[in-house]
């Protein structure tokens, strides 16, 4: 071994006050998408003050860096940045300084854990079996960053041969700080956002057989859109079609010219995926063809569904327990099929990857409010463990091949 495991742990929890100062930070100044301008500097500079100098930009607002005797393989290591156009309703010390705008998925806590772990592997760089590739992504809740990474070369100079990622579990029955490891195959679902846009010819209230009302379609169009699951797909399909934002007409008395609906789909299939596609475009124009109308449908981003890599998956299973004291669960097999998405799934067709989740709060104790949520507050008491854990798989894997 390079490293003893309890070693690692001792280390992150030594770490634990600093882990806090950074995640509160974050957590006060979050920014969204791949507009992560300040974020990509703060962790910049933390990581040239821990010893970095190849600290690459890549794509609009990622970092990537090495570290490692770089001989052997490389195992690469990825964390999120961005944060949620949503308004905190938290009070907090270190609540979000910037109204509608808040770190409602606990990307902050990835970086910390991350940045943690990239101190821990720096003060060992000499011990690293082989190269550990740090990506630090911006945009994945918009479903755009990993693959704006990917295009302009995370993947490369050096290629990993492995990756993992870690994501907070809030309001789960087990102790802050355990951890789970999805097991092998598909493991997310794949996303994909609709705007479906009608339009017609507006007109005043009173005489609406004067225009040709999109709201009319609109409506007939959501209820189709029902039937996809039912009429065009088997029993089986695992999919989820739902509309999540309608938007058009600014007073009461005035049918609007425009009008739109927003929505997503998510699938484990391919070939599901493009039929949904194809049902909703046809779908949208008819209906609206019916109505006088002129629908148009647009599928603007998306990403494919989560594959987990069995032998890795294994592998962290067999290891992970050493570097966490104890607090990790074996894989839950899971009744109903998550159709959460993530957007690392691009990477995960790639090369072999795996998920990590972390609990982060404990429904036990009445900690019920879960991702997105306005009111989510999230335990640092799991941080150190996250940081391990990011630490453990890394060196366990590269050790192994």
């Amino acid at each position: 071994m390079v490293l003893c495991e309890k070693d690692i742990l001792t280390e992150a929890k030594a770490m634990k006050d600093e882990m806090i100062h950074n995640r509160r930070y974050l957590h006060e100044n979050p920014e969204l998408g791949l507009d992560l301008l300040e974020t990509r500097e703060f962790v910049e500079n933390k990581l040239q003050e821990m010893g970095y100098t190849d600290i690459r930009r890549v794509g609009q607002a990622g970092l990537t860096t090495t570290v490692g005797t770089g001989k052997g393989k490389v195992f690469m290591l990825r964390a999120d940045m961005d944060a949620l156009p949503i308004l905190e309703d938290n009070d907090l010390s270190y609540k979000s300084k910037i109204e509608g705008r808040m770190h409602a998925c606990g990307h902050d806590m990835h970086t910390t854990m991350l940045l943690a772990a990239a101190k821990i592997l720096k003060i060992h760089e000499e011990e690293i079996p082989g190269t550990v590739k740090l990506m630090f992504q911006p945009g994945e809740e918009i479903m755009e960053g990993a693959h704006d990474m990917m295009t302009h070369g995370v993947l490369e100079n050096p290629k990993p041969d492995a990756a993992v990622m870690i994501h907070v579990m809030p309001a789960v029955p087990f102790d802050v700080g355990t951890v789970l490891v999805s097991e092998g195959g598909p493991t997310m679902a794949s996303v994909d956002w609709f705007k479906i846009t009608i339009q017609g010819k507006g007109g005043h209230g009173s005489t609406p057989y004067l225009t040709s009302d999109p709201l009319v379609p609109m409506s007939a169009i959501h209820s189709a859109l029902n039937t996809i699951q039912s009429r065009d797909l088997p029993p089986n399909a695992v999919v989820s079609i739902t509309v999540g934002e309608i938007s058009g007409g600014e007073t009461s008395n005035v049918i609007p010219d425009k009008i739109s609906m927003g929505g997503t789909i998510r699938t484990y299939d391919e070939v599901h995926r493009k039929l949904i596609k194809e049902r909703i475009s046809e779908i949208s124009e008819n209906i609206a063809k019916a109505f006088r109308c002129t629908a148009t449908a647009d599928f603007p981003v998306g990403a494919p569904y989560f594959e987990t890599n069995a032998e890795l998956s294994k592998h962290l299973q067999n290891v992970l327990p050493k570097y966490l004291e104890g607090k990790y669960i074996p894989p839950i097999k899971q009744e109903i099929p998550v159709m959460g998405s993530e957007d690392f799934a691009y990477i995960s067709h790639k090369i072999p990857t795996a998920l990590m989740m972390l609990a982060a709060s404990d429904l036990r104790k009445g900690e019920t409010y879960s991702v997105h949520h306005p009111k989510l507050v999230l335990d640092e008491e799991c941080l150190p463990y996250g940081a391990a854990a990011y630490v453990g798989a890394a060196l366990s894997w590269l050790e192994s091949n």
